[in-house]
């Protein structure tokens, strides 16, 4: 048996910190009207297509491997029908700590925030998901057998009602979390997530949390809103509460002195409706995308420096869900203060591990 080199696991690790990696479940039991205890939300139309479903999943999970990604796969249960919604269960983040002359990484603490399930249903989904995560885990220990770096690994259950990354989107450029919420998230049709839950979010990841009041039928703050790698965002004005939506531009862009003309890119209610904001970002330029949102949508990312990938995702969008529901960010790190003050995070990291 060849034992790993240092170099070689340097490497490893290097690729399990940095390359984007996601996990994803086959639709292969997908059927939003099947769902057990789970109330149907406003955007559940038609019956799914399973065999036009995998096509589209497929087509997906290829992009995303095609510009750069690695996907993990959660085994499909014939009982769970929204497993394919893989942001849900889980939010994830990890810390990177450098050794003190900045020329090593000491330690890296990865830490799950476990969702409570407003639909019983799903609750299910848990044990797949965190077996698929194990893979990751196990990844970062192999990587980091070279002795210099420990893995720390923390999974705490959520005490209130909260649903993964779904409801909470890491901002990498303001180190923020972005965590919806309802007043009574007891009727999953308008809100699916517990204001009492960001604060244990925050105390586990330590970072900062801004609440989001969602408006129905935008149950999760990932079907109106999402933060932009380079600072920008992409926003459904009527997704959130005025109250909410005034708060996210004075914390999100005044606060950074980031212009709205320049960095708020608002979206059409045709384009919200169908899940514009419900997009992957496979790194800091490539963003994958509804085929079907409009030509000034596209040209508005474009503008701000993206590159769009258009993917007809149809079959999901019938379940409430798009991109990134679907696949959901298993390495999220970054620094306190995000990037707009650590620019070079990355790339410390990078070399650290050279």
């Amino acid at each position: 048996m060849t034992r790993s080199t240092p170099a070689a696991q340097k490497s490893a690790l290097k690729d399990a910190l940095l390359t984007p990696t996601f996990l994803m479940c086959a639709p292969d039991f997908f059927d939003p009207l099947k769902e057990a205890d789970v109330p149907p939300n406003d955007f559940i139309a038609d019956p799914v297509d399973p065999a036009l479903a995998r096509a589209q999943w497929n087509a997906f999970k290829d992009k995303i491997e095609e510009l750069g990604g690695k996907v993990i796969l959660v085994a499909p249960q014939s009982n769970l029908a929204g497993q394919i919604y893989t942001a849900d269960p889980a939010a994830f983040h990890s810390d990177i700590t450098f050794t003190p002359d900045g020329q090593g990484i000491e330690r890296v603490h990865f830490k799950s925030l476990r969702s409570k399930f407003t639909n019983l249903g799903r609750q299910g989904e848990l044990t797949g998901h965190f077996h698929a995560a194990a893979e990751y885990t196990q990844s970062l220990r192999s990587a980091a057998g070279f002795g210099k770096t420990t893995i720390g690994v923390t999974h705490e259950n959520a005490s209130f009602n909260t649903e993964g990354s779904g409801d909470n989107v890491y901002d990498t450029y303001r180190g923020i979390w972005w965590s919806g919420y309802v007043p009574n998230p007891n009727d999953p049709k308008n809100g699916r997530s517990d204001i009492r839950a960001h604060a244990q979010l925050a105390n586990l990841t330590d970072r900062p949390v801004l609440s989001l009041e969602v408006s129905k039928p935008y149950f999760h703050i990932d079907t109106s809103h999402t933060p932009l790698p380079r600072g920008h965002i992409l926003s459904y004005e009527a997704g959130v509460t005025p109250e909410a939506y005034a708060q996210m531009k004075k914390s999100t862009l005044e606060a950074y002195n980031l212009p709205e003309d320049q960095y708020l890119i608002k979206v059409s209610k045709e384009d919200a409706e169908l899940l514009a904001c419900n997009l992957t970002p496979v790194n800091d330029t490539d963003l994958i995308v509804n085929s079907k949102i409009s030509q000034k949508l596209q040209d508005d990312l474009e503008k701000a420096g993206y590159k769009t990938h258009r993917i007809d995702y149809s079959e999901a969008l019938k379940g409430g869900g798009l991109f990134h529901c679907t696949a959901n960010r298993i390495n999220i790190i970054g620094p306190k203060g995000g990037t707009a003050s650590n620019p070079d995070f990355y790339n410390r990291i990078e070399a650290a591990l050279a």
